[in-house]
């Protein structure tokens, strides 16, 4: 997940207010032209995103002879967002579009099962006045939902209720960036017959990953003075959760309409043993087992020869924003048992209608309906690829986007950083992401397993302790 750097004070003061006159009784209360749009967004694509949604208001006003606003509203981080959305629901300050994780969602579609407090998206993909292939000023390409990334839309439909309750807005997935000069030094001394790094990397599964930072552990004092570890993975859950899906290995499901808790297993637990012993080894770091640092900082302090981070944050190891070194670009290498499992965590920004139980079903609907329009103008072709070059590495969500002359120009700037990063997405990566179910309970089992990694690398925890552990604080919190 991309860090946000930015104080909001400002717009948290103004929030602040803005929340005790609704509360109160704000005169636009019911009123079914304004919709409330939360946020978790810095300042760059808060920025972009600001300028579109004023687009869409003056092309809908001219369009309809109707006024319309849209309270855009910075709300913090994730943790934040999904607090205050939840609590939402019973203050009656319920946004009308919120950003959220689809576990988050998931969350939300478990307040009242009887409610509908979650739109289901699919009614609107082919309504023939407001459906994508409907209104060419919001969607000039009039292209449907057939042409969104396959497992980017597929996130928002893998909940227990059937059908799309959200859309994504730009996603983001895991690389790996390495530094050439180290790296080229460590992979030659390793196989003299290596000439192009950047393919041997690309073509390393996980155990011969492994097996080269266990040669680059043995002579560390070679690569550098301040080298502590051959490899930094940003993100605990993420290590847990890749591995489980590339190894087979359960973790959670689906079961006659039901979330299913099935990490803790032995397979897991051997897992987990093995990173264990690869930890204890001096083969890698986690953010977890790194004073709680991003990837980033130690890759940039040359603490490291190779980092695992997500694609919205790797603006933050581009060469260009620190005196330092050339940065390579890779996917990482994956544990995957056969090809199917040859796949990618997906992440980023996905957007989540929802109603407001203080208003009647005709706001709420009206509201709704303005709320999808922008939220397929965001989406469109063009828009998308906008928002995602001023983001800090995101990916579009539209296949279409891959292949607009403007995307491809950037994606061709052979030496720019951040087009190295495209290039891994849209073409090593290439939409091989998984998904999991979401429930409510699968936020929670993330964080648990993100747990399991810290506690059992450190030390805090056995195997056995640290899964019964996670379990159990998993099925609490079901």
């Amino acid at each position: 997940m991309q860090r946000n750097k930015f104080t909001k004070f400002m717009v948290m003061t103004l929030m602040s207010a803005s929340f005790l006159a609704t509360s109160c009784g704000n005169t636009q209360d019911g009123d079914p032209n304004t919709i409330v749009f939360w946020h978790t967004f810095g300042d760059s694509i808060e920025a972009i995103v600001e300028r579109k949604i004023a687009q869409f208001e003056e092309i809908y006003e001219k369009e309809n002879n109707v006024d319309i606003k849209i309270d855009f509203a910075y709300q913090g981080g994730y943790d934040e967002i999904l607090d205050k959305t939840t609590k939402s629901f019973t203050s009656g300050s319920v946004p009308t579009i919120a950003v959220a994780y689809p576990d988050h969602v998931a969350n939300y579609l478990a307040i009242d099962e009887t409610k509908d407090y979650v739109y289901n998206l699919e009614p609107f993909f082919n309504d023939p006045e407001i459906g994508f292939g409907a209104q060419e000023s919001f969607n000039p390409s009039l292209k449907g939902v057939d042409d969104f990334v396959p497992s980017f839309l597929e996130e928002g439909q893998n909940y227990i209720k059937e059908g799309t309750y959200s859309l994504p807005l730009m996603k983001s997935s895991e690389i790996l960036l390495y530094n050439v000069s180290k790296a080229t030094m460590l992979i030659r001394a390793y196989d003299s017959s290596v000439t192009n790094v950047q393919d041997y990397i690309n073509s390393l599964d996980w155990n011969e990953f492994m097996d080269l930072c266990e040669f680059a552990t043995n002579n560390l004092e070679q690569y550098g003075d301040a080298l502590k570890t051959p490899l930094i993975y940003d993100s605990d859950a993420n290590l847990y959760i890749s591995q489980s899906y590339q190894r087979d290995i359960p973790y959670l499901s689906l079961n006659n309409g039901k979330g299913g808790i099935d990490f803790n297993n032995d397979e897991a637990k051997a897992l987990v043993t093995e990173l264990k012993s690869n930890y204890g080894k001096g083969l890698f770091l986690t953010k977890g087992t790194n004073n709680d640092e991003y990837g980033s900082d130690s890759f940039t302090r040359e603490e490291c020869i190779f980092t695992v981070g997500s694609t919205g944050g790797a603006g933050y190891n581009d060469p260009a924003s620190f005196s330092g070194f050339e940065v390579g670009v890779a996917k990482v290498p994956s544990a995957g048992i056969d090809e199917a499992h040859n796949k990618y965590v997906s992440q980023g920004v996905t957007l989540t209608i929802l109603k407001n139980p203080r208003y009647s079903d005709e706001v709420n609907d009206q509201r709704a309906k303005i709320a999808w329009q922008l939220m397929k103008y965001l989406t469109n072709e063009e828009n998308n690829i906008d928002i995602c070059l001023s983001s800090n590495g995101y990916a579009p969500v539209r296949e279409s986007s891959y292949e607009n002359e403007v995307y491809l120009d950037f994606m061709n700037e052979e030496d720019d950083f951040m087009a190295k990063c495209a290039r891994t997405v849209a073409y090593e990566i290439n939409g091989n992401y998984f998904n999991y179910p979401v429930f409510q309970g699968s936020a929670r089992a993330r964080d648990e397993v993100g747990g399991i990694i810290t506690q059992v690398l450190l030390g805090e925890k056995t195997v056995e302790q640290a899964f019964e552990d996670a379990y159990n604080q998993t099925l609490i919190n079901m």
